[in-house]
Protein backbone atom coordinates (compact mmCIF):
# COMPACT_ATOMS: atom_id res chain seq x y z
CA UNK A 1 0.00 0.00 0.00
CA UNK A 2 1.06 3.56 -0.75
CA UNK A 3 2.61 4.79 2.55
CA UNK A 4 2.11 8.47 1.69
CA UNK A 5 -1.63 8.20 0.20
CA UNK A 6 -2.72 5.61 3.41
CA UNK A 7 -0.70 8.44 5.87
CA UNK A 8 -2.71 11.32 3.75
CA UNK A 9 -6.06 8.87 4.27
CA UNK A 10 -5.48 8.23 8.49
CA UNK A 11 -4.84 12.28 8.65
CA UNK A 12 -8.62 12.93 7.13
CA UNK A 13 -9.79 10.50 9.32
CA UNK A 14 -8.61 12.05 12.27
CA UNK A 15 -9.75 15.69 11.43
CA UNK A 16 -12.81 14.14 10.62
CA UNK A 17 -13.36 12.61 13.99
CA UNK A 18 -12.72 15.72 15.98
CA UNK A 19 -15.40 17.62 14.61
CA UNK A 20 -17.15 14.19 14.57
CA UNK A 21 -16.83 14.91 18.52
CA UNK A 22 -17.33 18.45 18.38
CA UNK A 23 -21.49 17.30 16.45
CA UNK A 24 -21.36 15.07 19.76
CA UNK A 25 -21.31 18.40 22.28
CA UNK A 26 -23.59 20.08 20.56
CA UNK A 27 -25.94 17.16 21.15
CA UNK A 28 -25.23 17.16 24.61
CA UNK A 29 -25.69 20.39 24.86
CA UNK A 30 -29.06 20.18 23.06
CA UNK A 31 -29.70 17.51 25.04
CA UNK A 32 -29.49 19.34 28.27
CA UNK A 33 -31.24 22.47 27.16
CA UNK A 34 -34.16 20.35 26.70
CA UNK A 35 -33.41 18.77 30.34
CA UNK A 36 -33.67 22.47 31.38
CA UNK A 37 -36.89 23.32 29.39
CA UNK A 38 -38.72 20.18 30.42
CA UNK A 39 -37.85 21.23 34.22
CA UNK A 40 -39.24 24.70 33.17
CA UNK A 41 -35.36 26.73 34.35
CA UNK A 42 -33.83 28.70 32.08
CA UNK A 43 -32.13 27.36 28.93
CA UNK A 44 -28.86 27.53 27.39
CA UNK A 45 -30.86 28.52 23.51
CA UNK A 46 -33.75 29.90 22.74
CA UNK A 47 -36.02 27.58 20.95
CA UNK A 48 -34.66 28.97 17.28
CA UNK A 49 -31.51 28.71 18.57
CA UNK A 50 -32.18 25.53 19.19
CA UNK A 51 -33.30 24.36 15.83
CA UNK A 52 -30.64 26.22 14.26
CA UNK A 53 -27.92 24.41 16.09
CA UNK A 54 -29.94 20.98 15.07
CA UNK A 55 -29.47 21.82 11.63
CA UNK A 56 -25.96 22.77 11.49
CA UNK A 57 -25.23 19.97 13.54
CA UNK A 58 -27.27 17.38 11.40
CA UNK A 59 -25.70 18.98 7.85
CA UNK A 60 -22.06 18.36 9.77
CA UNK A 61 -22.87 14.91 10.81
CA UNK A 62 -23.76 14.30 6.97
CA UNK A 63 -20.98 16.00 5.65
CA UNK A 64 -18.63 13.77 7.90
CA UNK A 65 -20.38 10.96 7.22
CA UNK A 66 -19.47 11.17 3.02
CA UNK A 67 -15.86 12.18 4.22
CA UNK A 68 -15.52 8.61 5.94
CA UNK A 69 -16.99 7.41 3.00
CA UNK A 70 -14.68 8.80 0.60
CA UNK A 71 -11.74 7.57 2.91
CA UNK A 72 -12.75 4.23 3.57
CA UNK A 73 -13.21 4.02 -0.36
CA UNK A 74 -9.87 5.47 -1.03
CA UNK A 75 -8.06 2.67 1.96
CA UNK A 76 -9.89 0.29 -0.22
CA UNK A 77 -8.73 1.29 -3.90
CA UNK A 78 -5.22 0.95 -2.01
CA UNK A 79 -5.64 -2.73 -0.54
CA UNK A 80 -7.00 -3.78 -3.71
CA UNK A 81 -3.93 -2.53 -5.58
CA UNK A 82 -1.77 -4.78 -2.60
CA UNK A 83 -3.88 -7.40 -3.25
CA UNK A 84 -5.08 -7.35 0.40
CA UNK A 85 -8.28 -9.07 1.65
CA UNK A 86 -10.44 -6.35 0.65
CA UNK A 87 -13.93 -7.98 3.06
CA UNK A 88 -13.07 -5.35 6.00
CA UNK A 89 -12.77 -2.53 3.65
CA UNK A 90 -15.99 -3.10 1.89
CA UNK A 91 -17.98 -3.72 5.53
CA UNK A 92 -16.82 -0.21 6.00
CA UNK A 93 -18.27 1.10 3.05
CA UNK A 94 -21.54 -0.60 3.63
CA UNK A 95 -21.57 1.20 7.56
CA UNK A 96 -20.45 4.28 5.95
CA UNK A 97 -23.36 4.13 3.32
CA UNK A 98 -25.66 3.17 6.29
CA UNK A 99 -24.58 6.39 8.42
CA UNK A 100 -25.20 8.59 5.12
CA UNK A 101 -28.68 7.02 4.92
CA UNK A 102 -29.56 7.93 8.59
CA UNK A 103 -27.95 11.38 8.57
CA UNK A 104 -29.92 12.42 5.93
CA UNK A 105 -33.61 11.20 7.71
CA UNK A 106 -32.46 12.93 10.67
CA UNK A 107 -31.72 15.71 9.01
CA UNK A 108 -35.27 15.39 7.00
CA UNK A 109 -36.78 14.97 10.16
CA UNK A 110 -35.18 18.13 11.94
CA UNK A 111 -35.83 20.06 8.80
CA UNK A 112 -39.59 19.36 8.54
CA UNK A 113 -39.55 20.17 12.64
CA UNK A 114 -40.51 23.49 14.23
CA UNK A 115 -39.01 25.69 16.96
CA UNK A 116 -40.83 24.13 20.11
CA UNK A 117 -40.14 20.00 18.69
CA UNK A 118 -36.90 20.15 17.34
CA UNK A 119 -35.48 18.96 20.83
CA UNK A 120 -37.72 16.16 20.72
CA UNK A 121 -36.65 14.52 17.68
CA UNK A 122 -32.49 14.97 18.08
CA UNK A 123 -31.04 12.10 18.58
CA UNK A 124 -27.21 12.84 19.54
CA UNK A 125 -26.57 9.20 18.48
CA UNK A 126 -26.65 8.01 14.34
Amino acid sequence: MNEKEELNAINIQLYTLIFFLVTTVISVLLTYNQKLSLEKKKTLFSSKKSLKLTLFNRNLIVVLSFIFLYVNIKLYNLSKEEGEDLKPYTLQIVASVLAIVSGLIALYVVSLSNTETVADVENPII
